[in-house]
């Protein structure tokens, strides 16, 4: 195989990226009228596949759209896709749109498009996991929070500031209250307790299993976050399949707690990390 050739899935085929076309006409382009999933392997394989399906078919529903395949045939793409690249550990990013346009703003739930992006997985920065990262605040609160939408403007649009500030993430905080990153979901520690935001926001599934860790260990509250609450913080995290489990440490000026990764964080960290390599 070339190495400079990857390989996606484009409405039944896997082709090499170079040679992938969707239409100009497609509604995801001209109304931004799309869902987006996300995932990737560990240990070769896609990590908690069917939860990532469930999601995906409950943005679809709600969207409206159809997922072409099935079940079945969406965990084969994704595994024949990691086999071809030839890469140790992939990430996949999945989109579905309503197709060719009709009428310039509707389409036909009949000939989506489909397609699924593979690259290879890197891992961020080490020093994030050691030393804790840092992260700015944004005023904003996403269009319809629970579903996976191709909507990421303001993250995009962020991007720049984020980078000026030496941040990993921006999280988004509105009238007062907590919601989630632009990539990720958020936690903090207070008095031993994990405590997630549960109302405005997407619903991760590294968030899932790093709750399913945290209540094996411990106390946990799923329940709406203040700013105030979360700079009075203890220790802070956050959550995302490109990152697993990753200390916060500074919040825009603020330090979180000591300013060093707690003792609760890591013992999720190394709680996540058992059970990924089980896998």
């Amino acid at each position: 195989m070339n190495p400079m050739t990857t390989y996606c899935y484009l409405n039944g085929d896997i082709i090499p990226v170079s040679e992938a076309k969707v239409s100009v006409c497609d509604i995801g382009l001209l109304r931004g009228f799309g869902i987006y999933e996300a995932l990737a392997t560990k240990n070769g394989k896609p990590f908690r596949l069917a939860d990532h399906t469930a999601r995906f078919r409950m943005s679809a529903r709600e969207m409206q759209l159809t997922i072409p395949v099935t079940d079945e045939v969406f965990g084969q793409i994704l595994e024949d896709l990691h086999a071809k690249n030839g890469f140790k550990e992939s990430i996949f990013r999945i989109i579905l749109t309503g197709g060719t346009a009709q009428a310039g703003i509707e389409y036909d739930r009949g000939t989506p498009t489909f397609y699924i992006l593979c690259e290879e997985f890197k891992p961020i920065e080490a020093s994030n996991f050691t030393d804790g990262c840092s992260l700015i605040t944004a005023e904003f609160e996403r269009q319809f929070p629970r579903y996976k939408t191709v909507n990421y403007i303001e993250a995009v649009l962020l991007q720049g500031q984020r980078k000026e500030k030496q941040a990993l993430e921006i999280l988004y905080v509105h009238d007062g209250g907590v919601y989630e990153c632009a990539t990720s979901n958020f936690f903090i520690v207070k008095d031993g307790i994990v405590i997630t935001p549960n109302i405005g926001i997407l619903e991760g599934i590294t968030r899932k299993v790093a709750l399913e860790v945290a209540r094996a260990a411990g106390t946990v509250e799923e329940r709406p976050v203040s700013v105030d609450e979360m700079l009075q913080a203890d220790e802070a995290f956050l959550t995302s399949s490109f990152k697993d489990i990753v200390p916060v440490v500074q919040i825009d000026d603020t330090k979180i707690g000591t300013g060093a990764v707690g003792e609760v964080t890591k013992k999720l960290m190394h709680g996540f990390e058992a059970y990924a390599n089980a896998q």
